[in-house]
C-alpha cells in the first residue's frame, strides 16, 4: 500500500503534538498529501453571518499553522458534529490511505478515545489507523507484527510491509499450553511445538509478499499472554511500531477492539497500527 493521502484529525490540544509530528514525517517520507481535519462544535445561531465567517477563517488559519513544513502538501477540512462520524466521512471523501490518531493514557479523555472513537474508526474506516504514542524522532526502524496465523494477521503484515518497506520486521506469536504440559509431560509440549512450527511455516509460505520481503522476516514465538509477550519484545528489541489486525481467530484480533487489543494500546510503549481486514463488514 502506497501512502498517497494521510488524514490527521486535531483538536489543537497538546496531546496532538506527537501524532501531528508523525503524520508530517510520514507525509514527507512518502510524498503524500496531508489532510488536516478539525471538528467544530455546532455553530452559535446567535452569531451574525459575518461573525461566523470570521470564526471559520480563524480556525482554518490555525489549522494550516499546524504544519510549518513547506515540503508537505497540506489540505484542510472543517467539519461539525460527532467526531468519529466526521473523521469517517472525511476519510472516505479524501480516500485516505491512513488515519493518524493520538491517545492519552493519563486521563478520562484517553479512556474515551480508546473505548469509542478509535474503536469506531477501526471498525468502520477502510483505512488503517495509526495510534501514535512516541515522538517521531526518526522513520520507523523496527516493526513487530502480531500473528495468530489467520488471514487477518496476514493482511496486517502485508499492510505493514507495504507502508514501511525499510523497517526490520518481526512476526510475533504468543501461545499457551495445556495444563498437563505445565506439569512436566514432555509429549504434549513436543507435539505443541511441532504444531506451531508447522503452522508458522505454512503461514509464511502462504504469504504473497515476495522473496525479498519474506527474507526480511524475523520470528519470535513465546509462551504467555500476548500482551505480556508483546510488551517484553517491544522493550528488549527497541521496537517502535506494533501492527495488529482487527479480525481473526484469537482475542488479540477480535472484530472489535477486545480486551487484548485494548491492553496492547494501553500498555505498549510504541506506536500501534490497527489494520481491519477488508471485506469484514
Amino acid at each position: 500500500m502506497t501512502l498517497r493521502t494521510i488524514l490527521f484529525p486535531t483538536d489543537f490540544s497538546g496531546r496532538c503534538d506527537r501524532p501531528r509530528a508523525r503524520a508530517v514525517q510520514l507525509a514527507r517520507q512518502s510524498d503524500a498529501q496531508l489532510v488536516l481535519l478539525h471538528v467544530l462544535t455546532e455553530p452559535d445561531t446567535e452569531l451574525m453571518a459575518s461573525e461566523r465567517c470570521a470564526e471559520l477563517e480563524h480556525v482554518e488559519a490555525r489549522l494550516r499553522a499546524e504544519v510549518d513544513d513547506v515540503t508537505v502538501t497540506v489540505t484542510t477540512i472543517l467539519a461539525h458534529g460527532d467526531v468519529a462520524n466526521a473523521i469517517l466521512t472525511a476519510a472516505k471523501r479524501v480516500e485516505a490511505d491512513l488515519i493518524v490518531a493520538g491517545i492519552s493514557r493519563h486521563d478520562e479523555i484517553g479512556d474515551f478515545v480508546v473505548g469509542t472513537t478509535v474503536e469506531r474508526l477501526v471498525r468502520h474506516a477502510h483505512a488503517p489507523v495509526l495510534v501514535v504514542k512516541e515522538s517521531a524522532r526518526q522513520d520507523y526502524q523496527r516493526m513487530m507484527v502480531a500473528t495468530d496465523f489467520s488471514d487477518c494477521s496476514a493482511a496486517a503484515l502485508r499492510t505493514g510491509l507495504a507502508m514501511f518497506p525499510d523497517a526490520e520486521v518481526t512476526l510475533l506469536h504468543a501461545y499457551s499450553v495445556p495444563l498437563e504440559t505445565l506439569r512436566g509431560r514432555e509429549g504434549p509440549a513436543a507435539a505443541l511445538q511441532a504444531e506451531i512450527a508447522f503452522e508458522l511455516s505454512s503461514f509464511v509460505e502462504s504469504l504473497d509478499i515476495g522473496e525479498e520481503a519474506r527474507e526480511r522476516l524475523q520470528v519470535n514465538i513465546d509462551y504467555g499472554p500476548v500482551s505480556q509477550v508483546a510488551r517484553d519484545h517491544v522493550r528488549t528489541s527497541d521496537t517502535d511500531l506494533a501492527v495488529v489486525g482487527t479480525r481473526g481467530r484469537t482475542a488479540l484480533v477480535a472484530a472489535a477492539l477486545g480486551s487484548a487489543a485494548r491492553s496492547l494500546l494501553a500498555d505498549l510503549e510504541c506506536d500501534v497500527l490497527l489494520v481491519r481486514q477488508r471485506g469484514d463488514g
